[in-house]
This record gives C-alpha cells, sequence and structure tokens, in this order.
C-alpha cells in the first residue's frame, strides 16, 4: 500500500509540473512570434497611454494551454491522469476555446462607443442593434452553460455553474484596464481556489493556468502587449471553470455572489478610479508596473 501511494504521487507530481511548465515555456515561446506578426498585421492599439501595441495576444496563451493540454492528454497512460484530471483538461480546454473565438471577435471588430455588459444589452433593446459586445455576452453565458454541462453538473448545480464561468470569463474582462491588473486577477483568483479546494491543487489544469499567466505576466505588466478580450475572457473562463470542476456548490454559490456584486458596482462605478482612491488597492494595482 506504501509503494502504491508513493507511486501515486509521484505521477501526480510529474503530471502537475509537466502542466505548470509546459504551460511556461511553450506560451513564452508563442509570445514573440505573435507580436512580430500581429503588430506587421497591423492587429494593433493604442493602451491608456496612447501607445500602439499588439492586441489580441491572448492567442499565445491559447497556445500555451491547448499545446500542453495536447501532450498531457496523450502521456495520460503514463501518468496514469484520473479520468478526474482528465475531465477537468477538456472543460477547461473547450471554455477557453470557445472564449478565445468570441473575446477575438470583439476585439477584431468590437464597438468602443458602448460599454459595460447593461450597456450592450439596453443597445439592443432601445436601438435593434445587435453588438458585438452583446454577441460576446450571448455566446459567453452559452460557454458557461456549456462548460457546466461538461463538467457533469445538473440542475441548481448546471445553472450555478454556467453563471459562473460566464461572469468570471467577464470580469477578467473588467480588470484587465491597465498593464498587469487582469493577470494578478487571476493570481488572487487561483489563489482562492486554492485555499478552498483541496482538488483545485491536484488539477492539472489549476497548474497549467497558472503557469500560462506566469509567462504571459511580464509583457502585459510592462505594456508590450495586449491581451485584449480573447485573453482575458480566456483565463476568467478557464478560473471560473476550475471553480465549477473543484468545488463544492456552496463555495460555487458564494463565488456567484461576489461576481454578480463586482458587475453590478462597474456598471455604476469606475474600477479603475475604485483602485485609485484606495491605499492598498492601488499598490497591488501599481506593483511591478513602477519598475517597468
Amino acid at each position: 500500500m506504501n509503494l502504491f501511494f508513493q507511486d501515486t504521487m509521484l505521477r501526480l507530481i510529474a503530471s502537475i509540473l509537466l502542466a505548470f511548465w509546459g504551460g511556461y515555456l511553450l506560451t513564452n515561446c508563442l509570445i514573440p512570434p505573435l507580436k512580430k506578426a500581429f503588430s506587421e498585421a497591423g492587429f494593433v492599439r493604442a493602451n491608456y497611454r496612447g501607445q500602439a501595441i499588439p492586441v489580441g495576444m491572448g492567442v499565445s496563451l491559447w497556445g500555451g494551454l491547448f499545446g500542453t493540454m495536447a501532450l498531457l492528454l496523450m502521456v495520460s497512460d503514463v501518468f496514469q491522469l484520473s479520468w478526474l484530471q482528465e475531465k477537468d483538461l477538456l472543460a477547461v480546454l473547450t471554455v477557453s476555446t470557445g472564449f478565445l473565438v468570441v473575446g477575438l471577435l470583439d476585439d477584431l471588430a468590437g464597438n468602443r462607443n458602448t460599454t459595460g455588459l447593461l450597456g450592450h444589452i439596453r443597445r439592443w433593446v432601445r436601438e435593434g442593434e445587435v453588438t458585438t459586445g452583446f454577441l460576446k455576452a450571448v455566446f459567453g453565458l452559452l460557454l458557461g452553460f456549456l462548460g457546466a454541462y461538461v463538467s457533469g453538473a445538473q440542475g441548481w448545480r448546471l445553472v450555478l455553474g454556467g453563471l459562473t464561468v460566464a461572469l468570471s470569463a467577464n470580469s477578467m474582462n473588467l480588470l484587465d484596464l491597465r498593464p498587469g491588473r487582469a493577470c494578478k486577477g487571476v493570481f488572487f483568483s487561483l489563489a482562492v481556489v486554492a485555499l478552498v479546494s483541496m482538488r483545485g491543487l491536484e488539477s492539472p489544469a489549476f497548474w497549467l493556468l497558472l503557469g500560462t499567466t506566469l509567462a504571459y505576466f511580464p509583457d502585459d505588466l510592462r505594456a508590450r502587449t495586449m491581451m485584449g478580450d480573447a485573453g482575458s475572457n480566456l483565463l476568467g473562463g478557464g478560473v471560473g471553470m476550475l471553480v465549477v470542476l473543484t468545488c463544492s456548490t456552496t463555495t460555487m454559490a458564494v463565488w456567484l455572489c461576489v461576481l454578480v456584486c463586482l458587475h453590478l458596482y462597474a456598471e455604476k462605478y469606475s474600477i479603475s478610479e475604485t483602485i485609485e482612491r484606495n491605499r492598498i488597492l492601488r499598490w497591488l494595482d501599481v506593483w511591478g508596473r513602477q519598475a517597468s
């Protein structure tokens, strides 16, 4: 029994290391060529400082996720991944790919005159205009329910899960207004998952999300690239999916309540201004950016 336990633990640690370092190294390798390709193609946008930088670089995050997941699943017999671990990877990959597509749509052809989730809905109701933001909201909700369904959720857990994934994706989009802020949001969210769910720490999907985000963090922090909606929705959706997969229904309900409060607050107040007014939040926000 002791030898069996040790062997199981060694295989789990090996799969976690492969997930983390695979995501980190592959994402790192993809950033330079994609940055050059996007710049040469004119796929750039002015950031909050007015500097034109490549946008839609969330593609590099997806490449790191997809490539590493494919490798993990191909060698799953070697590491003897459980069905739960394989399901985690497949579910996160499903929602991440979907959010990449809808995010890129907004990055490529998004209307910046309308902001906020309710703003896009009002424009559709009052003017009958379907904005890319409205399409992103609709497809994001559908992706949330698809991810929850793939996780095996049923009944109320399916409803809670679908909303959790969709609002988690959009919450990172709300944060992605300053360099490094969305990545820090992912780090904080993963830390919370680690505290409330031991299953989360045992999931290769957790370490894969952490590795890819860490790889992208320096470029994002120094405002060299812009992940765009493609990246922020992808990361947020992945984190939300991880919550659905590894946390209890009670924890997921609390998570969802926090997300609803964040969205309601963002519709009325500016998150950036709120951060600027709070000394602790401002310090966390500018940490690392000052030295860039």
